[in-house]
């Protein structure tokens, strides 16, 4: 049925009270002239006035209860809206209703709120809950103008982030600053926000399928990266941690003594600086076999818990140094960890004489100790799928071609360690067996080679002028078969080999007439 909604307002002054079929109403007339007449309250000390908007209300079929919808002024198109509502009723009860359709006239802050609530029970840091909404609310409010789910479409959000890797992002509109362009990795970064808060829609059951289904993020190339890091060697690292250890200098909080071994277990463990920072006495338990240390899903990026093992040898290390430590407070306090760890290990790499940027435009800031824990793996022969889940990457392809990190000094004893060449191998043994190339007594037997195959006289058995080839053969197993020669004893048993002055003379070699005449 159309209903309107009553509300009350104070008996104009001037107004006559009068009374019809036992109901008081007040009369007077308006600025225009016009004479108006509405019923009194049960107090009479008021009047009864209609909202200017019809309300449907209608039961419902299985619960009975009564709902109501705020309609339109216009009393046809109200009767229009009853029609569908009650059809949608009724379509309920075989169940044809449609479950987004609340959720699709709510405005979408409404939904970011939800999304940050949600991202907050889940454990994330603080840090990493204001910066995700910061990038939906930059790409989704202030640059698309959305208002509700609907407004979410893939080309919107495309050219989004296009204007924001032209132009920039003005975070404040009082700054006289002007707005820095967007690198790609940075576009990336608000793009996998944005895609985040469109799948938990579709989990929270909001939204039938993702808005942003087809739209994936940009591929980097080497010009493309921001920053390109470096891993240490063995022997910076050394500097870098006996420097840090002897400087008096305390940054935000952190000794030396601490920052070296800040330094350390970054290097042999591939933490990041916000999982570091938020490591306590608890979360080292040196006692166990093997050693671990164990961080929070909160403060992870893949928001799982990582466990990871320590070497024995700074396990060892550890131990005296963390019994100095409060239970339950940061091994590592202070504010380091906000956006300063590049500017420490930078000085701490001055301190060493460490070049912060090497000669191919690498840099070597707090992320590359990450690095030089992945190349590190990788130059000790450990297997990519066990580097992989050290690192905590999804994917082996992001260890191994970003994170592993080679030197001139690797390739070479890599290539070094190949076999022999084929053809050179096969080459050296043919030449030992003939005689016909290798050291200088080969020349020898290729001498007395050509002497037998001449049929000259030797020592060996044969007649004068019988030539090697019409011996007779040796009897075996009743067939007869050709008994090999072997060159070394007929060397030793010719006469005219065995005199190297017939050979040579002075150190000439005498030439050979067989040669110039070869028998045909």
């Amino acid at each position: 049925m159309l209903t309107k909604r009553p509300h009350y307002r104070p008996i104009p002054e001037g107004a006559e009270i009068i009374t019809r079929n036992g109901v008081k109403f007040a009369r007077w007339a308006n600025k225009r002239g016009k004479t108006l007449t509405r019923p009194l309250n049960d107090k009479g000390d008021r009047i009864v006035c209609d909202s200017r908007h019809w309300y449907v209300r209608l039961k419902h079929p299985a619960t009975g209860e009564w709902l109501q919808w705020e309609a339109y002024s216009d009393k046809t198109a109200s009767q229009a809206l009853e029609v569908e509502l009650l059809a949608k009723l009724e379509r309920g009860m075989v169940g044809l209703t449609d479950p987004h359709e609340e959720h699709r006239k709510k405005p979408l802050a409404t939904h970011l709120d939800d999304f940050e609530t949600y991202l907050a029970n889940k454990n994330n840091s603080p840090e990493h809950v204001e910066l995700t909404l910061q990038r939906c609310r930059s790409v989704l409010l202030d640059g698309i103008k959305a208002k509700a789910i609907g407004d979410i479409t893939t080309g919107r959000v495309e050219a989004c982030l296009a204007e924001l890797r032209r132009r920039g992002l003005l975070r404040d509109e009082d700054s006289d600053r002007k707005p820095k362009p967007l690198s790609i990795s940075s576009s990336n970064h608000y793009f996998r926000a944005v895609r985040g808060f469109c799948r938990w829609l579709v989990s929270d059951r909001r939204v039938a399928e993702n808005p942003l289904a087809g739209l994936s993020a940009m591929k980097l190339t080497a010009q493309d990266e921001k920053r390109r890091r470096r891993a240490l060697t063995g022997r910076e690292l050394e500097q870098l941690i006996a420097a840090a250890r002897d400087s008096g200098v305390v940054f935000r909080g952190l000794t030396g003594a601490n920052r070296a071994m800040l330094y350390l277990v970054a290097a042999n463990s591939g933490l990041r600086v916000g999982e570091l920072a938020s490591l306590t006495p608890e979360s080292f338990a040196l006692d166990a076999t093997p050693p671990t240390i164990r961080c929070l899903a909160a403060y992870t990026k893949n928001g799982q818990e990582a466990v990871l093992p320590l070497r024995t040898d700074l396990s060892a290390m550890l131990a005296p140094w963390l019994a100095a430590k409060p239970s339950g407070q940061p091994v590592w306090p202070g504010t380091w960890a906000q956006k300063a760890s590049a500017r420490m290990l930078r000085a701490d790499l001055a301190l060493a004489e460490i070049p912060y940027e090497d000669g191919s435009g690498r840099y070597a800031d707090f992320h590359s100790l990450r690095h030089t824990f992945i190349s590190n793996l990788a130059r000790a022969g450990v297997h990519p799928k066990v580097a992989q889940t050290l690192a905590r990457h999804s994917k082996i392809d992001m260890t191994m071609n970003v994170y592993t990190h080679t030197v001139i000094g690797d390739l070479a004893a890599a290539v070094e360690s190949l076999p022999a060449i084929p053809g050179e191998r096969q080459n050296a043994e043919a030449m030992a067996d003939t005689g016909t190339d290798g050291p200088a007594e080969d020349g020898e037997k290729r001498r007395t080679r050509r002497r037998i195959f001449s049929g000259r006289p030797c020592g060996s058995g044969a007649d004068s002028g019988e030539a090697w080839r019409d011996r007779p053969r040796a009897s075996g197993d009743g067939a007869s078969e050709r008994k090999p020669l072997r060159l070394a004893d007929k060397a030793r048993a010719c006469p005219l080999v065995a005199s190297p002055v017939l050979n040579e003379a002075d150190g000439v070699r005498t030439r050979n007439h067989r040669i110039d005449s070869p028998v045909l």
